[in-house]
């Protein structure tokens, strides 16, 4: 199993929630995962709300190479939907 130690960067772990609350994630899904927390400041804003439009793509392969998570061909389809899931919790949050 991946704990939080080996997916989460530091700073999102003292905010981790309690173990009963605690979800896993699949080994291989682990690299996804951890590449997804890495971007968190690689958000691209519209430019009139500066509401959140999406990962900035062009960060991704940058940011994995020296976070030293190995790119894989389920990386991009795996970080497209926690990045959909993030946008569509954004909206409802902020209607």
């Amino acid at each position: 199993m991946v704990t939080q130690s080996t997916v989460l960067p530091a700073r999102f772990q003292a905010d981790a929630r309690a173990d009963d609350d605690a979800i896993e994630i699949h080994q291989d899904d682990a690299g996804t995962v951890a590449l997804f927390f890495a971007l968190d400041t690689q958000w691209r804003r519209h430019p009139f709300s500066g509401a959140l439009a999406g990962l900035d793509y062009a960060a991704i392969k940058p940011t994995a190479e020296l976070a030293g998570i190995e790119i894989t061909p389920a990386t991009l389809p795996g970080l497209r939907a926690m990045e959909q899931a993030a946008l569509a919790t954004l909206a409802e949050i902020h209607k």
